[in-house]
Parts: structure tokens; sequence; C-alpha cells
């Protein structure tokens, strides 16, 4: 009888055994695992973990890449912050990166400054009257598709190199748009490469109703904007001028030192422009050089939905400071600064160091600058015969005033 209950025993032991090496292997190796690797919540131990498991128990050994499987690694745990402009950037997407920002003024494409995050390549900067501009692309877009092509697997060279030359072909691109209530929109755009010159600072003289008024466009705040505007503003000041229209629409990026210049032709010497708090450094002020060269003249801005970064300093510091009206659409809302921290392997972290306030106290990220006057961009109007609706309440507005 004992005997007999053995074999039973050593049967059903066998069954269990070929149930779990048969159906429930993961079980049993989980169980395992768990048992001989305990839990732990540092991050650098974690990945020593998988690695030592994976070389161990992997089928394919030899399919393993440590190192591109910790920059995906890397990428996933940045972008858990869910701050849409700090971002790990790997070697190759670091090198295109760093060649995007130097605003090279001569290359064939669509002129967007872009960079690779997880899935997707993402639109970070637009100039004004590009064809990326033309086509109605946004900063935060998505670019999921380059022509019938996934961008997922491409490093940021190849993606550049796909949506780039030659000048007047078509590029498709397929959008994924995040709006204001977290849905997702998916966009085609096709849009008309180009070869591309564009002036940072234009200028010209509106006579109405025999009242002058100099219309100032400024698409770019680089290195040499300000030094432009000194000589736009000459030519206009041989003309007697009522007003002036500051237009910042589609501006949106620019250096902090230049913005805070800029707003030195219209705001006096000694008031505050902008002000910076960091996490580590002692807080700054910035304040107005004051040229002197526009005191008095009643002034009028024009932002949109694409107005960022520093020309939202300009046109904040002028309605505070000198009571300039603004006019438009509610701005973008970028209110913080990244700064670049290089690791030795050629990768980098891009980063918020930031937040900026206005001589007031505002800080606008995320919400942008609300207009003293709403008005839309009547597209089709502008389309027909040249229209302005934004410009045109930006005349009448000085009108007003004089």
């Amino acid at each position: 009888m004992k005997n007999i209950k053995k074999i039973i025993a050593k049967k059903r032991i066998q069954n269990t055994l070929r149930f779990l090496l048969g159906i429930g292997t993961f079980v049993l190796i989980q169980t395992i695992i768990q048992l001989t690797n305990p839990e732990t919540d540092n991050l650098t131990s974690r990945i020593d973990q998988i690695n030592t498991i994976l070389k161990s128990n992997y089928y394919e050994t030899g399919d393993i890449n440590t190192g591109k499987m910790q920059d995906s690694a890397l990428k996933a745990y940045v972008d858990g912050l869910d701050d849409p402009y700090t971002v790990y950037l790997d070697s190759s997407t670091n090198s295109g990166f760093q060649q995007e920002i130097k605003g090279q003024q001569d290359f064939e494409g669509i002129w967007a400054v872009v960079s690779k995050k997880d899935y997707y390549v993402q639109v970070e900067e637009l100039i004004k009257d590009s064809p990326a501009f033309k086509a109605w692309l946004f900063p935060l877009d998505r670019i999921v598709m380059i022509n019938t092509g996934s961008v997922k697997d491409l490093n940021i060279n190849d993606a550049v190199a796909k949506i780039r030359w030659p000048k007047w072909s078509i590029v498709t691109l397929t959008i994924e748009r995040i709006k204001k209530d977290n849905s997702k929109e998916i966009i085609r755009k096709d849009v008309i490469r180009d070869k591309l010159s564009i002036p940072s600072v234009t200028s010209k003289i509106i006579n109405n109703k025999g009242k002058s008024f100099a219309h100032i466009t400024i698409s770019i705040i680089g290195e040499e904007t300000e030094n432009i505007l000194k000589q736009q503003i000459e030519t206009i000041k041989k003309n007697h001028i009522d007003g002036i229209i500051l237009d910042l629409r589609w501006n949106g990026w620019g250096l902090l030192p230049i913005s805070v210049e800029i707003a030195s032709h219209f705001i006096p010497q000694g008031e505050l422009v902008v002000s910076s708090k960091y996490k580590q450094l002692w807080d700054e002020n910035f304040y107005s050089e004051w040229y002197g060269n526009l005191e008095n003249i009643p002034t009028v801005v024009l932002v949109d939905e694409m107005t960022a970064s520093a020309s939202e300093i300009i046109a904040l510091a002028l309605q505070e400071q000198v009571g300039a009206k603004i006019v438009g659409k509610q701005s973008f809302g970028k209110w913080t600064i990244q700064t670049m921290y290089e690791f030795n392997n050629w990768t980098s972290l891009k980063y918020t160091i930031w937040k900026r306030y206005s001589p007031s106290g505002k800080n606008i990220n995320k919400t942008g600058i609300t207009p003293d006057f709403i008005v839309d961009f009547n597209l089709e109007a502008y389309k027909a015969n040249g229209k302005d609706s934004q410009l045109d309440k930006a005349i009448s507005t000085l009108e007003s005033n004089l």
C-alpha cells in the first residue's frame, strides 16, 4: 500500500513538473527570478538585472544591443517628465539637433527645427514664411510618417534627409497633433521644399487716413536681428511716423539677450524687461538699455498662436512697461528656457533650467499672452485679396489712440 502511495505521489509530482515546464514555464522562471533577484528602485541596478537575465535566458543572445536598449530606456525615462522641451538625445539625434539649431540660412528643405522623440519627429521651431509655415505646421507637431514611411525607427539624421531636398519637390508629412483637450488629431500635409534666405527684420510705411505707421516685422530673434532692426529704424525715422506696428506673429524662437536689446528701443532705461528664476543659480533680472530712438511713439504689437519664447518677452514687456496694445490671438506660451548637457559619449540632455517672469511677475508658460483685442486671422480673405484682418485692427487701434 505504501509503495502504491509513493508511485501515485511520484506521478503527481511528474505531472505538475510537466505542466510547469510545458504550459507554465514563464510562471516558473518568473518565480525563480523573483527569488534570486530582489526588487530594487535603483534604475541602474534594474538595468543591470535585466541585462543579466537576458544574457542568460534570452533565446537570440546575438540580437542583444545594450547600447540601443539603454538609449531607449533613457529616452523613455526623460519623457516621463511630460515636458515637451526636455529630451534625451542619443548620439545620432544630438548631432542632427545641433546642426538644426545653428540656423543655417542656405539649404533646401521645409525650414523647421526638429528633434527625435520616441516614435515621432517633433517640430521644435518654425521660420516665418518658410515652407513649413506656409503648410501650417505648428510647434510640437509630431511627424509620424514621411511620405509613406514611418519615422519610428529612423534617427534624426535619416529623418531630416528624407524631409529635405530637392527644391520645388513635395514631401508628404503625416502629423499627429495633440489638441488642448489632449485628444489626438491626424493630419496630412503636402509641403513644397524651397531654398530660402529670410531677413530677420523687414519694415514698410503704411499710409492710412492721413497718418503714417511703421509696420516692423521680426521673424527671427537671432544674433544679427538687433543690428538689422537698427538699420530699419534709421530708414523709418527719415519719414514722419505717427505709430508703430511691431509684428511678432509666427515668431517662435530666439535669444533672450537679443529680445532685451529689441525691447530697449521702446522701454525707458533701467525698466525691467524680464526676470528669470533658476533651480540652482541666482535669479536674474534683465533691464532696458534704452536706445531712445522710438520714445513716445504709440505702439501696437501683433501676436498669434505661434508667437513664443523671446517674442513673448518683448510683447509682454511692451504691454506692461509702455502701455503698448496687443492685437491678435492668444500667444503660444513658451515661458521656459532649456540648456544642453553634453555627455562623454556624444549623447546629450536638453532640459528646462529656468522660467521667465514678466515685469509684473506673470509666468505665461502653457497659457500665453491674452491680447487686448482678440482678432482671428481671416485666411480666406488673405488668400483672396491680401487683406490682413489682424493688421487692419492694429491700424485702427493706433488711429483711435491718436
